[in-house]
């Protein structure tokens, strides 16, 4: 199982370990923030207000220009830690403490690495394509060779559909009027692909949930398009999308895989999450007789 799905997998124990360990009521300074967000892959921390602790640590920071080589190091490694938990939400500031590492010729291959994976996930596709032009000794991860759509349009929720025949990826709106059934969930998952199994195997689930579904891919750091152009290969029906801005999914509370949104005219009516070992068959039949019209 890829390592960023494994962010919904720490049981009850931890989460109310970390709500009240004295040290997360203290500010974070530089370097820590990283540790912070490893350490608390709950729902405690997938939040605005985990966001909230970087924006003050940056804040706290100051000229970058100002700072001391280690300390500039470990902004870095925390804008990557935020870019990488929280969707590319932070990659402007992760910009700000790159170009000053380049500036002083401090950036390492691994450093560039994590400030392409922060492009990739915030869907800045130009200047990841820049950085990596910048940098053809390091071994950054392939962007396709097209792009269509307005990247600009901030206004509901988008997603990116790739088309492996034309190395293309194209920005589409979410259309959600009437009953949709939005499915968040990873090629790269086994409790995903256990679900999309359980689907396929079973005619009266398949056809009790809603005709319009779309598999939505979190926006990881990595594109991962091999995984997704060999799902969509083998699941016509099911073939994943990435999310484009996660923070504009407001009916996506965390980016767990695999969930199950159950929407009607964007209204959300139902949500199953998590696909343990014996399945939540029962829950979406459940979920889909709220939607039926």
């Amino acid at each position: 199982m890829m390592p960023t799905i494994r962010l919904a997998l720490l049981g009850a124990a931890l989460v109310l370990r970390l709500a009240t360990a004295p040290a997360l009521a203290q500010p974070l300074l530089p370097g820590q923030f990283q540790a912070y967000a490893e350490d608390g892959r709950t729902e405690i921390h997938q939040s605005p207000q985990a966001l909230a602790r970087f924006d003050a640590l940056f804040a706290a920071a100051g000229d970058v220009t100002a700072l001391p080589d280690d300390t500039l190091r470990g902004l870095a490694a925390d804008a990557a830690a935020a870019n990488f938990y929280y969707g590319g939400t932070r990659a402007e500031a992760h910009g700000t403490v790159f170009a000053e590492l380049v500036r002083r010729d401090l950036a390492t291959g691994l450093q560039i690495e994590d400030y392409h994976r922060s492009l990739i996930a915030a869907r800045r596709w130009q200047d990841a394509s820049t950085l990596a032009r910048q940098h053809p000794d390091v071994p950054l991860e392939a962007l396709p060779a097209h792009f269509d759509g307005d990247n600009g349009n901030t206004t509901g929720a988008h997603y990116w559909r790739f088309d492996a025949s034309e190395d293309r990826l194209t920005r589409e709106p979410l259309a959600t009027g009437g009953v949709t059934l939005v499915v968040v969930s990873h090629p790269g998952c086994r409790y995903s692909r256990a679900a999309m199994a359980a689907i396929e195997n079973d005619p009266a689930l398949d056809q009790a949930l809603p005709a319009r579904r779309v598999f939505v891919a979190p926006a990881f750091a990595s594109l991962d398009l091999e995984h997704i152009g060999g799902w969509n290969a083998a699941h016509p029906r099911a073939r994943h999308v990435l999310a484009d801005r996660p923070q504009a999914w407001s009916f996506v509370r965390k980016w767990n895989t695999p969930q199950f949104f159950f929407l009607v005219d964007d209204a959300l009516v139902a949500t199953v999450e998590g696909w343990p070992e014996e399945g939540r068959v029962d829950e979406l039949l459940a979920a889909s007789r709220k939607v039926e019209r």
